[in-house]
């Protein structure tokens, strides 16, 4: 999701989060229903006698809540974008500030690259000097797309590698 908003000062702020379908409440449900169900189906085969399985068992719900808690939270990921008049400030993290990046907004340009067929995601790179910062690593194709609408309606040029497109 891609939203654009001004602050007190005037600043253009881009915020860039992930589509979430499932939110953490949704999670910890799927989570309880896969472990009583599978518990249940191990418990039932180790009192009829085949108590090997239980041990399989526990592994795979562990693996399971585990790889649904990394996704899940991986969801609440979220980009921040400033825009003052003399720098652009990039801060990334999950529920606080886990990088913070700074470039020159004078001499600063946008790189709008994607394949020949568009088979990936396209990227917006922010480029000064040798200082390189991507934008929305996390974003679909549409978002993608709406994040450099909003770049360009706050006047900043997009460089394409291919500009017959």
């Amino acid at each position: 999701m891609v939203k654009l908003e001004y602050n007190e000062h005037r600043e253009a702020v881009i915020t860039l989060t992930p589509n979430r379908s499932l939110t953490w409440q949704q999670a910890k449900w799927i989570i309880l229903i896969m472990v009583s169900v599978v518990m249940i189906i191990a418990l039932a085969w180790t009192f009829v006698g085949a108590w090997v399985v239980l041990p399989f068992a526990g592994l795979e719900v562990g693996l399971f809540a585990f790889l649904m808690y990394k996704v899940t939270r991986f969801t609440y990921l979220q980009q921040i974008v400033r825009f003052d008049e003399n720098h652009i400030s990039v801060k990334t993290g999950i529920n606080k500030v886990m990088r913070h990046e700074t470039l020159l907004r004078q001499g600063t340009d946008i790189y709008y690259s994607e394949t020949d067929r568009n088979w990936t995601t396209p990227k917006i790179t922010l480029k000064n000097g040798s200082s390189k910062i991507q934008l929305g690593t996390f974003l679909n194709a549409d978002d993608m797309a709406v994040l450099r609408e909003k770049l360009e309606s706050l006047g900043f040029p997009i460089c394409r590698e291919h500009w017959w497109k």
